[in-house]
C-alpha cells in the first residue's frame, strides 16, 4: 500500500460522521493558482472548515466520471485512509 503525507491542507469540507474534504494550493508552470483536493476518511468531529491540518495514512485513487455541459468529465478521486492527522500549530503525532 501507498502512504501519501499532506502538508499545510485546508479541510475545505466536513463529510458528516465520515471524513472531510482538504486541499492545498500550489503554482503551475504557467504561473497561474492550482489545487489539489483529497478525501481523508476519519472522524471528522474534532475539525472545521478553515482548519489547516497535515495528514499522512495510506493512499488510494480511482477514476470517477460524470456528465458535464461538455460531455463526459473524468477525474482521479484522491483519498486517504487510515490517517495521523496534525493541527497546524501542534506538537507531531508522527
Amino acid at each position: 500500500m501507498a502512504k501519501i503525507q499532506i502538508q499545510n491542507a485546508t479541510v475545505d469540507r466536513i463529510i458528516a460522521g465520515l471524513g472531510m474534504a482538504v486541499s492545498t494550493s500550489f503554482t503551475r508552470k504557467d504561473g497561474k493558482p492550482g489545487k489539489e483536493k483529497f478525501t481523508v476518511w476519519t472522524d471528522p468531529s474534532a475539525y472545521k472548515v478553515g482548519d489547516v491540518i497535515s495528514v499522512t495514512g495510506n493512499l488510494s485513487v480511482k477514476v470517477e466520471e460524470f456528465e458535464g455541459d461538455n460531455g463526459t468529465v473524468r477525474y482521479a478521486q484522491v483519498s486517504v485512509n487510515n490517517p495521523r492527522i496534525e493541527k497546524s500549530g501542534e506538537d507531531a503525532p508522527f
